[in-house]
């Protein structure tokens, strides 16, 4: 039979080579010198197996397994042993495999073993079980030394008795009593400690039952009272939600409205001031044109009067009638024409005068439409910022864009204690160094101060009840800075692009340095990367260089860099806010300016229309004047043919000296017409502005003052919204604390919970009223009586159970014991008997003749009995086994040993010179004999005599070639033999 199938070796004992031995047959053979390694095959299959006694194997300590080294070797670190069995016949019954390999390796630093079971990591005790299966135990027969042997005659009846044991399967059973018997001791044990606790609690039990009765009641009415209270502020919170959202809404509708009128009043006081100022100049200009129209007035009556002088002249020259009434027909005629002529000159004024208002009055008007449309989206833009800088107000007050964890613990720092608030909130940065700031900052500008690190616990705990997100927090007084060294700090300070440490850069108060100083003393701010580079170089690429630009290069070298949208976002709402106040000054401003040229264009588009109707009038005076004349003159022609027979044209308009001089008067009196008429027509057009202004003046006064009511009305309005929204708001804070302070919930976290139903919103709070006063009554509670009541009573019951439990087990116990001792002795009995019966031939085989048989030496005590044995070799008669000569000890030991093998063979011994003492007749009789065990029993022998060789199937020869090191040689004697036979 084969049952070892390989040992593999590497680093135990002499084995400093990998070391492989395959086992092909059933009786192998281990020769060798001394010293030359043959017995460490042994020692590293008890070693594999588990043994742990180091003088068991021959050394002083564990780390004398490890190959030590040699003047040609150096020493390992480890050792390592594997053993390969055919398991085909289920010696390991525990073991589902075919071939099973055990593996144990030792590490000499460590100390320590490891344990596999085909390549599985094990334990110690897994392995030992195992090898318990098949009998490969120390003290079994499957490894037999020369000491054993000798050892097992003389040694103590009780002593021998161990061999039988193993024979006899009782020491699995030994063992398996001895852990039943310590778990009974400890059983005991803990049953007496059971009972001193159960005694203990039940002294306590009564006291905490009542404690945990009042707590009940208070956990009850506190729960009735949370559930509805909760319900109810819950409730109330949504409903000031709502609502302060409704005012906010209409605030933002009403201050847009009050900005709008108040624009227009702006705008009409503007064109009010404009109209008043206009008047001032109209009238000055209206008594400027008043005095040159006196004085025209007067320059024309004088002309008239020479005009009559001279046709008075005239009338005393003439004589004839006739002639001189030819003769005034001709004056009467050039003078008609010259009135015409200026009529018609005139007309022509009026019209190009006319085209050319018109002209300009469209142009004001494409003007005044443009100015206005742009008025309209500044005045668009300006609703919308307005709109804008009242959300972002309120969003500020609502911490919105804040992480979660943040926003809950800001909105919640009234029940907080100690907490500042964010970075964002306290830091001030420069414009110019924003950008840099928000690189070197990023997330944590929301990272919240505080002043103690227990502060900080309080608020975690708060988030983790509400699983309300998490936040970063700066405890004042943990958190410490880190600075750059001073000369490293001067060297950077001299650097090229230098700008400053960042906690130098942006400012905080005084008693918060220490937050800057933590977050920024380690960074550097610079003008451009590549001076970045450089100083990054000089400090060895130790601390973060940031630009103006936001690139920034890391410790160790990692650069960011490149666009970034939306970088100033990291600062606080207030810069947008800041940004769209300048914005709106810049459109106030452009919508005076603007509104100022609308009012002027508007003055000169009045002006210029005044103008054009009195052109208009004008046009049609003159028109009519000019038919006027027109007719005069065709009058006056008709009666020059009749009286002279002849057509009146220029050829006949031949003057003496008076008529030229009255000719040039009437020219004269002609053009100061039409300069009266031109002064008049301005001096109407001025009255018209001037009435057109007094009633639009009346009109904006009456019409700013209504603005005015209305504004008025409408930031009483909004003042009173205003006062509603903080009072609302109070409420809503005054309820989201009421919920963190008496139930440690934020309202985000309440909402999430279940509501109870609140049919009657008064009855409920007239029952949460009740609930107060009923808890108040019951005084002083301790709510952690009901678990302490909980959990010393169920560990009460436990521990009773666990007494019934170890009771029982100990009953279990008594009984497996008794069960084992039955089961020993049957087993034990079985054994010696089985033996006794194959023991005589045995005995009688090796001895050649003879007798000997088993007895036990308290046959009333089987399990404790030691074992004796009585022999009658051929010719003697033997009293004590002392007398024998170490060989016929030996053949004594040999023939137990045979004998037990007969009847419980195992799988596999291992001889170690066990035949030494024997003389050459009985060695060759031991070898052949033992050969006939070979079917079920697999050998392995360590010897040097040369009858147990012979009888061997193989041989491996040990040697050391090099010093220290063992060395194998294989020899098949089997086929030796038949070729021996063959030949």
């Amino acid at each position: 039979m084969i049952f070892l199938k390989r040992i593999e070796a590497y680093g135990f004992k002499s084995f400093a080579e990998s070391t492989v031995l395959n086992f092909d047959y059933a009786m192998t053979g281990i020769v060798g010198p001394n010293g030359s390694g043959k017995s460490n095959i042994n020692d590293a299959i008890m070693w594999a197996l588990g043994e742990q006694s180091s003088k068991s194997l021959r050394g002083d300590s564990m780390e004398d397994i490890v190959f030590s080294g040699s003047s040609d070797r150096k020493w390992l670190n480890m050792a390592e042993v594997t053993l390969v069995f055919d398991n085909s016949k289920r010696a390991f019954s525990s073991l589902e495999f075919n071939e099973v390999s055990i593996t144990r390796k030792y590490f000499k630093t460590t100390k320590e073993s490891e344990y596999y079971i085909n390549g599985a990591r094990v334990r110690l005790k897994d392995v030992q079980d195992v090898a318990l299966e098949t009998g490969l135990t120390k003290s079994s027969l499957a490894i037999i030394s020369q000491g054993s042997i000798s050892n097992f005659v003389e040694s103590s009846p009780e002593q021998r008795r161990k061999l039988f044991d193993e024979a006899a399967g009782v020491a699995r059973y030994k063992k398996r009593k001895d852990e039943a018997l310590r778990k009974l001791i400890r059983s005991q044990e803990n049953l007496d400690r059971l009972n001193d606790i159960i005694n203990e609690i039940e002294r306590k039990l009564p006291s905490l039952k009542r404690q945990s009765k009042k707590a009940i009641e208070f956990q009850q009415k506190f729960d009735e009272l949370k559930s509805i209270e909760v319900a109810i502020l819950v409730k109330d919170i949504q409903l000031y939600k709502t609502k302060i959202e409704e005012l906010n809404e209409s605030k933002v509708d009403l201050k847009t409205k009050i900005s709008s009128i108040e624009r227009t009043i702006q705008a009409k006081s503007h064109e009010f001031n404009q109209i008043s100022s206009s008047g001032f100049a109209h009238d000055k200009e209206l008594t400027d044109l008043n005095k040159e129209y006196t004085k025209v007035v007067d320059e024309l009556a004088q002309l008239k009067v020479d005009k009559i002088s001279l046709e008075g002249q005239k009338s005393k020259a003439e004589v004839d009638d006739k002639e001189f009434r030819v003769s005034e027909l001709k004056g009467k005629a050039r003078e008609l024409e010259i009135k015409l002529d200026a009529e018609e000159q005139k007309l022509s004024k009026l019209l190009a005068d006319k085209g050319e208002r018109k002209k300009q009055l469209d142009q004001y008007s494409h003007e005044r439409y443009e100015i206005n449309t742009k008025l309209d989206g500044i005045r668009k833009e300006l609703a919308k910022i307005e709109s804008n800088l009242e959300v972002l107000a309120s969003k500020k007050h609502s911490y919105e864009g804040l992480f979660e964890g943040v926003k809950t613990v800001l909105e919640n720092r009234s029940v907080l204690p100690g907490i500042i608030g964010t970075v964002q909130e306290l830091v001030q940065v420069n414009e110019d160094h924003k950008v840099a700031v928000a690189t070197a900052l990023q997330n944590a500008f929301q990272n919240i101060v505080a002043k103690t690190a227990m502060d900080v616990k309080k608020a975690i705990d708060f988030l983790k009840t509400n699983k309300a997100g998490s936040a970063t927090f700066l405890p004042l007084d943990t958190i410490k800075p880190n600075f750059i060294p001073n000369e490293m700090r001067f060297a950077i300070q001299k650097s090229a692009g230098f700008i400053g440490f960042g906690n130098e850069v942006v400012k905080i108060d005084k008693k918060y340095q220490t937050v800057l100083d933590f977050l920024l003393a380690t960074n550097v701010i610079v003008k451009t990367y590549e001076e970045a580079l450089e100083i990054a170089k000089l400090t060895n690429y130790r601390y973060h260089i940031i630009t103006l630009e936001g690139e920034r290069i890391a410790p160790y070298g990692a650069i960011t860099g490149g666009s970034k949208k939306n970088r100033n976002n990291l600062f606080s709402e207030s810069n947008k806010i800041k940004e769209l106040e300048n914005k709106k000054v810049q459109l106030d401003s452009e919508e005076t300016k603007l509104v100022a040229e609308v009012s002027s264009i508007s003055e000169q588009i009045e002006l210029y229309r005044e103008a054009s109707s009195e052109i208009q009038s004008a046009i049609g005076a003159s028109k009519q004047a000019s038919d006027q004349i027109e007719r005069e003159l065709k009058e006056v022609k008709a009666e020059f043919q009749i009286l002279t027979g002849k057509e009146l044209d220029g050829e006949e308009q031949s003057f003496k000296s008076i008529d030229e001089q009255i000719i040039a008067v009437i020219k004269q009196i002609s053009a100061k017409e039409t300069t009266k008429e031109e002064i008049d027509q301005k001096m109407n057009v001025l009255r018209s502005l001037k009435e057109g202004s007094s009633e639009k003046v009346t009109k904006l006064n009456l019409s700013i003052s209504e603005d005015r009511r209305m504004a008025q009305a409408l930031k009483d309005e909004y003042g009173k919204l205003n006062t509603n929204a903080v009072l609302l708001t109070e409420k809503q804070r005054s309820a989201s604390e009421r919920l963190v302070q008496n139930y440690n919930l934020t309202f985000e976290a309440a909402n999430q919970l279940e509501q109870a139903n609140v049919d009657n919103e008064q009855e409920t709070r007239e029952r949460i009223n009740i609930l107060r006063n009923e808890i108040k009554a019951l005084g002083n509670v301790n709510v952690e009586a009901i678990a302490e009541y909980e959990e010393e009573n169920e560990r009460y019951q436990n521990y009773v159970t666990q007494s019934g439990d170890v009771v029982a087990a100990i009953k279990n116990l008594k009984t497996v014991i008794t069960d084992m001792d039955v089961e020993m002795v049957e087993q034990f009995k079985k054994i010696i008997k089985d033996v006794n019966q194959a023991l005589p031939n045995t005995f009688a085989t090796l001895f050649s003749g003879g007798t000997a048989s088993i007895i036990y030496t308290n046959p009333d005590d089987i399990l404790n009995s030691g074992i004796d044995i009585k022999i009658s070799p051929p010719g003697k008669k033997i009293s004590n086994l002392n007398l024998l000569s170490g060989g016929e000890k030996s053949m004594v030991a040999l023939s137990v040993l045979f004998s037990i093998l007969k009847v419980k063979p195992i799988p596999l011994v291992i001889l170690d010179e066990v035949e030494a003492p024997l003389d050459i007749a009985n060695v060759e009789r031991f070898a052949k004999y033992l050969k006939s065990f070979t079917k079920e029993t697999q050998f392995m022998i360590v010897t040097h005599r040369m009858g147990t060789m012979e009888n061997c199937d193989i041989l491996f020869g040990a040697t050391m070639q090099q010093k220290g090191v063992t060395k194998l040689v294989q020899v098949k004697l089997i086929e030796a033999k038949k070729m021996t036979n063959a030949n």
